[in-house]
């Protein structure tokens, strides 16, 4: 059986192979829905290389495992842009998405240097995790973090899947959403961390069939 830190690593693995094959295309096509998943594809693998290498490296300080709060912080609002990109939004709206995105980036990196860390150890894996302690302000920019950029990602799924016949983004959104709930559906929360990466894995890559579908579409 494969020790949770390997399995891990492996999810780091996949992500650091999309966001080479995602730089690879938008080096070529230069679209900034491209860029934006490109972006949350690193933070997303930078978060699971440091929880996989948090143990073999005897525990990361404290400065180092904040990286993935900034990383979380900073780049999983331009799931927002995405959304704009996806229901082709005209440039005075997504002006306006840009304008809202970056003001939803700057809570997100403040919470990161806000919070309080703890160190958890769960079955090999060491990691640092938001600590009770931290600002009650900094765990709502949290929550709102997972789940207000999903919801609408979601939503505009559905919308994109009418418009344009593909359910990619739909499912992007769905599956990031389904992982993320299922560790507390099942009584684990002890493995919501764990859960959830398979979410964001899934979510990357719907996501990017879509990039796919709407290159072809609109070469």
């Amino acid at each position: 059986m494969l020790h949770l830190t390997t399995l891990i690593a492996l999810i780091a693995t996949l992500e650091l192979l999309l966001a080479a094959a995602l730089l690879k295309r938008y080096i070529r096509t230069k679209r900034p829905l491209t860029l934006c998943v490109l972006l949350i594809c690193l933070g997303l693998f930078i978060d699971a290389f440091l929880i996989a290498i948090g143990a073999p490296a005897g525990g990361l300080s404290e400065n180092v495992s904040r990286l993935r709060f900034i990383a979380h912080g900073a780049l999983i609002p331009l799931l927002l842009p995405i959304c704009g990109y996806g229901l082709k939004a005209k440039p005075v709206t997504m002006k306006i998405l840009w304008g809202f995105t970056a003001v939803v980036m700057a809570l997100g990196l403040a919470h990161a240097f806000a919070i309080n860390l703890d160190v958890t150890e769960y079955s090999g894996v060491l990691r640092h995790t938001m600590a009770g302690s931290s600002p009650a302000w900094a765990r709502i920019v949290s929550s709102a973090l997972s789940f207000g950029t999903v919801f609408p990602l979601i939503i505009c799924g559905i919308i994109v899947w009418i418009r344009q016949k593909t359910p990619y983004l739909f499912l992007s959104g769905l599956l990031m959403f389904v992982f993320a709930g299922l560790g507390p559906a099942i009584g684990r929360f002890d493995l919501i961390f764990f859960i959830s990466m398979f979410g964001e894995l899934f979510m990357i890559a719907f996501a990017f069939l879509y990039i796919i579908h709407d290159e072809k579409i609109n070469p």
